[in-house]
Parts: structure tokens; sequence; C-alpha cells
């Protein structure tokens, strides 16, 4: 969805502001956020939430001029990255994460991918998350207090040779 015509689409719900949505505007108003906030929408039970949307939508376009740019990277609802030893503690949020700090967290942390709801096909499967060691404190005195035969345990999904 172009920029001009997210901007048609919220002149004609405006429009019908002022009633209940019906389905179809419902509908409208998901896609709308999903490709101009680049958020997931969550409807509730109560009315006001699609209007709610609706106003999150247009304030959002006439503020940044700009539809949210397609990342890879998306954190689960209310996650966020805080980690004193990554970035100096800065705290990353869906509004300001990148891909490239998304990856570079995973880099450093890559048992923390259960906090990402949307990430590449490839970043799963992928070798530079999978075989990268953890940097932390906590997997360090895991591995360095195990017996090797623990240890061999612990990376049972990995092929041996």
């Amino acid at each position: 969805m172009e920029k001009a015509e997210a901007e048609k689409l919220i002149e004609e719900l405006r429009g019908r502001f002022d009633a209940p949505f019906n389905s179809d505007d419902k509908s409208t108003i998901e896609k709308l956020y999903n490709a101009v906030l680049g958020k997931q929408f969550k409807p509730t039970t109560c009315q006001t939430c699609y209007h709610d949307a609706l106003i999150e939508v247009y304030h959002h376009l006439k503020k940044n001029g700009q539809m949210a740019s397609k990342l890879n990277y998306r954190l689960k609802a209310g996650a966020i990255i805080n980690t004193p030893s990554f970035k100096n503690g800065k705290i990353f949020t869906n509004d300001n994460l990148t891909d490239a700090i998304a990856k570079e967290y995973l880099k450093k942390f890559p048992q923390r991918i259960d906090i990402f709801q949307k990430l590449p096909k490839d970043a799963k499967s992928s070798k530079a998350v999978k075989d990268e060691e953890p940097e932390t404190e906590e997997a360090e005195t895991m591995t360095e207090g195990s017996e090797p035969e623990e240890a061999e345990e612990e990376c049972e999904d990995e092929p041996t040779e």
C-alpha cells in the first residue's frame, strides 16, 4: 500500500467516524494500521479501539509523512531489549529497533530469539545465530562447571562427527 492510497482510505473512513464501523471498515483499518505503523493491530471487544487505531494512523502520517519501513525483525508485544552489556544498556522497542540492531543482538544473545515475533526466514536456521556462543556470564558459568558428558547432552540437536 502506498502513502497516497492510505491517505485516501483514511479520509473515507473519517467520514464515517461518528458511527460504528462495519466489518469491511474494521478490516480496512487493520490493514492500514499494519501498513502505516508496521505493527499488528490487536482488536478488542470495545468499538473505540478501531477509532483509536484510525486516529493513530492519521497522526503518524501527518507527523512523519511516511509509511512504516519494512523491517525483518519485530519484538513480541510488550518485549524490550534492555541489557546492560549491549549498546551500553540502551532500551530498544519496536519503535527504535532496526534490522541491524536486532541481528547484532541475536548474535550476542541467541538464546533470546523467543522475544521476537517476526524474524527473517533464514534467522531461525541461521548458522550465525545457532553456532554463535552466548556471551553472557550465566551461560559461561554453566558450561565452565559442566562435565564433558553434560556438555555433549546440551548440544544434542547439533550433528556430531
